[in-house]
């Protein structure tokens, strides 16, 4: 085993080292920065270019609301803690969202904020789903209580993206 392989293996686990190195290949033979979604089962013919009937589908399945169509769909809900930073309450969409961003290109990335207790329950949701966890930090100083936020992604169908990340969240008890 290689040394690269091996450590895919342990960050990310061998389906998602597959599903990486598939799309790796798949983007290498691909002429045109357009792919187009897949059909799903339930037969949804909403799952061509990103529009705003997409949008709000996405939206509806985490349960929250659309925040931009262009150039790429974002939705969004809040999360419900009680924090603050600096000494304030907050409840700023930037300290304390659960988003999804899709684009035309099938790239799907999510972010969330999360309490630290949430962190392991809630990656090893998103990895039992295929999805790569790409980062955990904080964003704010002297906050509580201690607000970490962490990021995933996938290239695929979007629809799909939302319904895992929204399962993978109330599996972990996030909602």
């Amino acid at each position: 085993m290689e040394k690269r392989e091996f450590w895919e293996n342990m960050l990310w686990g061998s389906n998602q080292r597959r599903a990486m190195h598939e799309v790796e290949s798949e983007s290498m033979h691909e002429s045109s920065d357009y792919l187009p979604l897949r059909s799903s089962h339930d037969g949804h013919s909403n799952r061509g270019r990103v529009n705003a009937a997409l949008c709000q589908e996405l939206a509806d399945i985490i349960g929250g609301m659309v925040i931009a169509t262009k150039p790429a769909c974002v939705v969004q809900r809040l999360r419900n803690i009680d924090a603050t930073i600096k000494g304030r309450t907050t409840q700023s969409p930037l300290a304390l969202p659960f988003a999804l961003s899709v684009e035309n290109n099938r790239l799907n990335l999510g972010e969330t904020v999360i309490l630290q207790a949430e962190i392991n329950p809630f990656l090893s949701a998103l990895r039992r789903r295929g999805l790569a966890v790409t980062a955990v930090h904080n964003h704010w100083l002297f906050d509580k209580p201690r607000l970490m936020y962490m990021h995933w992604e996938n290239v695929g169908d979007p629809v799909e993206f939302a319904r895992k990340s929204i399962e993978a969240a109330r599996e972990a008890d996030l909602f």
